[in-house]
């Protein structure tokens, strides 16, 4: 049934074809320029007969009609009706006025000639529209005539086809001219578009029309009409009570639109709906649904998401508002093969959208968050349990954007990419040391730690062999960057000269910085480093040496004089011995008779009273010296830093003294009392000496 719109045209058709009859009539009764009237005559003739096809075509259309640029066309065929019909009037007349104006009248047959003949040309594409031909890309007679001519053919033809190549022909047209997307809004050209991806069409073509929408989309007004509608129909075929079948084609057409047109996927009924959307069908599906549809469902709502979260901070924000994170560890863990891959992918742009992004990075992967440590714990496993290069790359790389994340206390994150340090696999080991170059970074305020945590977990060696590694220069010069920043904290001096790293980076490090200028002041200052705390080690060492070397000097003196006076001891001994076994033996008789005792067993009981006085004095001296004699030239903090906890004396007072005694003591038994009291002396003395 013919709208309204149609009934009108069909009526403008009939007073057109009316109107040509009266042009044909006025031919007849003209009395001048006969030939050139009956030219005109034919030519609307021809026009009326087109008209009444087309009257024809219109009211046997099953299908809704493009009535635009009928109006436009028959418009214009009437203008040259009325001008033929007011010129051909004119040749009614005979007399000598008119004579004088028939040059100009001559003119005037030539330009309506030339306008009759166009109307006719427009007729005949405009029926060519109407009668169910193709849509016509070759009649260019002006940008507006093209874009009817696909427009009328999405809108009216009965083959799918015809309708899809109109579709494609349009999405050309917008491409080519800012003017033509004008045109073709302008032109009513957005309505058929929409009706078309809404109709039961392959993926294939709903991803034709939905680029050609998209194109048309270049301002903020029909970027409102235009995505509204076109959100519209994808939300309904992505509800969870469609067949599984339209969920998928409406996954599979949204990641289609947002890969095609990145700038539509920042659309806010996108970012509020459609994510959403896909995230819930990727969490769970219908029971009754057979697995394998489950599957290829879960894969295309996450090949979706994974184009939507790319370079989205929104849409990223968006997706971890939602339960994905959670639902991405899950799958990660539970999945295999490509829809792994995928929730892998989606955690890969996630976080490096996080390391760009200083506050999506703090609101998403905060240590406290339930969700964020799940998929920290899923990345450490694939680094560490997968040998699979496809799942490790992008799961080491992840890790190293969230590298200023992490605190301190979670080191568990660096021993997996201290580990792949030695992978067989060099695109993994070389993704490892860019990882861990971002932990050392000097824009991570913890790279101080991490450094440590490094060296902790045996990371120099490996170091050491990628910088040795001259097959691959790549690969060495990532592992010579991580090197230089590890030389720049001051804790890792000592592990890093004692690797060989300093002479590592001044023959191999120089050498493959001539080939990365970016490298060279990052290893001079390396180097730099590394010397410096290198001499201020040497200095501390050759003090330590030569105060050891002068105790051990003066301990080989005493212990000569010692074995000297150990032989003059026990050489006493054995004189003494006998008399004073023969007294012990004596005193005992006259103890049992109580006898007194002699005088000289009373003499030797003085002469041990006084010598144990002299002993006595002498080992509160050497104490007393001991206690003050204190080395001047260092203070005690220092002493204690290089040497223990011990109190050091200066050897030659107390040696001194000790020579005294031993001169002094006469006889063997005050000598061995000094001996055996002097103790003391070598256990303070010589106690770091080495003796």
């Amino acid at each position: 049934m013919l709208g309204w719109e149609a009934k009108i045209q069909i009526h403008k058709l009939l007073g057109l074809i009316s109107l040509g009859e009266e042009v044909c009539s006025a031919v007849n009764k003209a009395k001048s320029f006969k030939a050139e009237c009956g030219e005109v005559g034919m030519l609307v003739n021809q026009l009326s007969q087109t008209l009444k096809t087309l009257v024809c075509c219109i009211r046997s259309a099953p299908a809704s009609l493009y009535l635009r640029p009928l109006g436009c066309v028959v418009a214009e065929v009437k203008l040259q009706f009325e001008l033929a019909l007011a010129i051909i009037h004119k040749c009614r007349r005979r007399n000598l006025i008119w004579r004088l104006f028939t040059s100009r009248t001559a003119t005037q047959f030539g330009e309506l000639y030339n306008c009759l003949n166009a109307s006719i040309e427009d007729m005949g594409w405009l029926l060519s529209i109407y009668v169910g031909g193709r849509c016509s890309t070759v009649y260019k007679k002006s940008p507006t005539y093209l874009v009817w001519s696909c427009i009328a053919a999405v809108k009216m033809r009965r083959e799918l086809d015809d309708r899809i190549e109109a579709a494609e022909f349009l999405a050309l047209l917008a491409k080519e001219k800012d003017e033509y997307k004008n045109i073709i809004y302008e032109e009513g050209g957005v309505p058929p578009l929409q009706k078309l991806l809404k109709e039961n069409i392959s993926l294939d073509n709903q991803i034709k029309v939905a680029k050609t929408l998209c194109l048309l989309a270049n301002e903020k007004e029909r970027e409102i009409v235009i995505m509204k509608e076109m959100v519209s129909t994808i939300l309904n075929r992505l509800s969870r009570t469609s067949p599984v079948y339209d969920q998928i084609e409406a996954a599979d057409l949204v990641a289609s639109i947002a890969e095609h047109n990145p700038e539509v996927k920042e659309y806010q009924l996108i970012r509020e709906n459609v994510i959403w959307r896909l995230v819930s069908l990727l969490s769970s599906a219908n029971d009754h649904t057979p697995s394998s549809l489950k599957l290829q469902l879960k894969l295309s709502c996450s090949k979706a998401l994974l184009i939507l979260v790319r370079q989205s901070v929104r849409n990223c924000t968006t997706f971890a508002e939602t339960k994905g994170m959670l639902c991405l560890a899950k799958l990660m863990e539970t999945e295999k093969n490509e829809l792994q891959y995928n929730c892998l992918m989606i955690i890969r742009e996630i976080t490096d959208i996080a390391e760009l992004d200083k506050d999506f990075r703090h609101s998403t992967f905060k240590s406290s968050s339930p969700a964020s440590n799940a998929i920290v714990d899923e990345l450490l496993r694939v680094i560490e349990e997968y040998d699979t290069t496809k799942l490790r790359i992008p799961a080491i790389k992840s890790i190293g954007s969230l590298a200023r994340s992490f605190s301190a206390k979670e080191n568990r994150v660096i021993s997996p990419l201290v580990a792949r340090l030695g992978d067989k696999d060099r695109e993994v080991t070389m993704e490892a040391s860019i990882a861990l170059h971002k932990f050392v970074y000097s824009t991570n305020h913890l790279c101080s730690e991490h450094s440590k945590s490094i060296i902790e977990f045996n990371g120099i060696p490996l170091l050491m062999k990628l910088l040795h590694n001259d097959g691959d220069k790549k690969l060495q010069s990532h592992g010579l960057a991580l090197l230089c920043h590890l030389a720049k904290h001051d804790g890792n001096s000592n592990d890093l000269i004692k690797a060989g790293a300093l002479n590592a980076l001044r023959t191999t490090g120089r050498a493959v910085a001539e080939e990365h200028a970016e490298l060279e002041a990052l290893v001079s200052e390396a180097i730099s480093k590394l010397q410096s705390n290198n001499t201020e080690k040497n200095e501390e060492l050759n003090s330590s040496t030569g105060i050891k070397q002068f105790i051990t000097e003066k301990g080989k003196v005493i212990f000569k004089f010692m074995r000297r006076e150990l032989k003059i001891l026990l050489q006493d001994l054995a004189v003494y011995l006998p008399g004073i076994l023969n007294i012990l033996q004596e005193s005992w008789k006259k103890g049992i008779s109580g006898a007194v005792r002699s005088l000289k067993t009373r003499r030797i009981r003085r002469v041990k009273k006084t010598k144990c006085v002299e002993l006595g004095l002498a080992r509160r001296s050497v104490l007393e010296i001991a206690r003050k004699k204190i080395v001047k030239s260092m203070e005690k903090k220092e002493i204690r830093r290089r040497f223990g906890y011990i109190i050091y004396i200066k050897p030659e007072p107390a040696i001194g003294l000790f020579l005294n005694l031993m001169s002094y003591s006469n006889s063997g038994y005050s000598r061995i009392r000094v001996l055996f009291g002097f103790k003391f002396i070598r256990m303070l003395v010589f106690s770091n000496s080495g003796i």
